[in-house]
């Protein structure tokens, strides 16, 4: 779940040059390419909840403010282009999707 945090926040603040809305330790611990490196208290996990709700909710406000005018193209690792907030978003509610799916059948297994 933090790594879907921070791929949101890469994907739609960082790529439109603006502050993150979480810590550069959290986007280092969570970016794309990390690995789970412990276990988590119940802090961490109160901290978690409020972080999903935070950031998206702050999202949705700045859209609407339209916010991300200064947005970099790029390339995912699938070969799609991303020109802007509106495809950025597309792209992260794909991303999410795999790692909904991933949740899923980790939470079967237990």
């Amino acid at each position: 779940m933090g790594h879907l945090v921070a791929v949101q926040q890469g994907i739609c603040y960082q790529k439109a040059g603006l502050p993150l809305l979480i810590s550069d330790d959290f986007l280092k611990k969570f970016k794309p390419g990390s690995k789970p490196d412990g276990i988590f208290s119940e802090d961490d996990v109160v901290h978690l909840k409020q972080l999903l709700v935070s950031t998206l909710d702050q999202l949705e406000t700045d859209y609407n403010n339209r916010v991300f005018s200064n947005y970099t193209p790029w390339s995912t690792r699938f070969g799609t282009r991303v020109t802007n907030i509106d495809d950025g978003l597309e792209f992260l509610s794909f991303h999410e999707k795999l790692h909904s799916g991933t949740i899923t059948a980790l939470k079967r297994l237990v």
